[in-house]
């Protein structure tokens, strides 16, 4: 019983009359931003090449990292779109849950740990910022805390190989009395996403997602290569029942998202305001 909280991140019928709406705030998956970065300031500017910025190693991997989790989360709110998914309880923690299952079958440990760790500390820095500005989280709105959200990716990626991977929770801080139901949650997890994966699989790859992008500074530009990168990959492992798009752009300034899916136009939006956020915010 006390796994019954994953089986409803994946369960409840919604109608696609339902999710086909042109709204495309159900799919938020960023608050707003309040800050701009620097490489954002100079994006388009006189100030000279956006590529000639030199980036510093480490912030890049904090944007490699989410990136990544961020393409699979919003792929598992077009699949639940497309291939008419049941979703028992908040669609957000069934992508969250997705995002994790797909790292894990498609990386290697190493790059795993990195992927699903890095997703980790970008919660973790938003929930940091918002204490920072006084804030309280606002407890109408669709997504999960912040640290909770930080959590069940850090349990979950514990949980996929618990023996090997007791560093990577210990260094994420994951208290013991969650470790230790860590692999189930992680099993009951990935036998629900697994069927549906698998019918993707047996599909037969195709070329149903289709990658595009207006980025234009070097920070921009090679994040929309990490974008482009997993997009081949799903085409090369995989096959949908329609096509998607998948497009790397800017966004409205006053935009309060920053990497959504629109149910309307089956598209995946990844905001360049959110690259170079990713890349302000990079923890030390």
């Amino acid at each position: 019983m006390k796994n019954l909280s994953y089986i409803l991140s994946i369960a409840l019928l919604l109608p696609s009359a339902a999710i086909a709406q042109d709204n495309v705030n159900k799919q938020v998956d960023k608050v707003a931003k309040e800050t701009l970065s620097q490489a954002e300031h100079q994006d388009g500017s006189k100030q000279g090449k956006p590529d000639a910025i030199a980036l510093d190693p480490k912030r890049f991997e904090f944007v490699r990292t989410n990136l990544v989790s961020t393409f699979y989360h919003e792929l598992a709110h077009a699949l639940i779109d497309i291939m008419e998914l049941p979703v028992l309880g908040q669609e957000e923690d069934a992508a969250d849950v997705f995002s994790v299952i797909m790292v894990d079958r498609l990386y290697g440990e190493e790059e795993a740990l990195a992927i699903n760790g890095g997703a980790a500390r970008g919660f973790q820095v938003d929930a940091i910022k918002m204490r920072g500005k006084g804030r309280e989280w606002d407890w109408a709105a669709e997504h999960g805390p912040d640290m909770q959200r930080y959590y069940n990716i850090v349990c979950l990626t514990y949980g996929g190989a618990p023996k090997r991977r007791a560093a990577f929770a210990e260094e994420m801080r994951l208290p013991e009395d969650r470790a230790e139901i860590c692999g189930d949650e992680f099993a009951l997890a990935k036998s629900s996403w697994d069927p549906i994966i698998k019918r993707m699989e047996d599909a037969k790859p195709g070329e149903a997602v289709h990658f595009s992008q207006s980025a234009r500074s070097g920070l921009q530009i090679r994040a929309a290569e990490i974008i482009e990168t997993e997009v081949k990959t799903v085409n090369e492992k995989y096959n949908l029942p329609r096509r998607l798009r998948v497009v790397v752009k800017r966004c409205g300034r006053n935009s309060n998202f920053y990497a959504f899916y629109s149910p309307s136009r089956e598209k995946i939006t990844v905001c360049t305001n959110y690259i170079d956020e990713l890349y302000h915010d990079a923890p030390n």
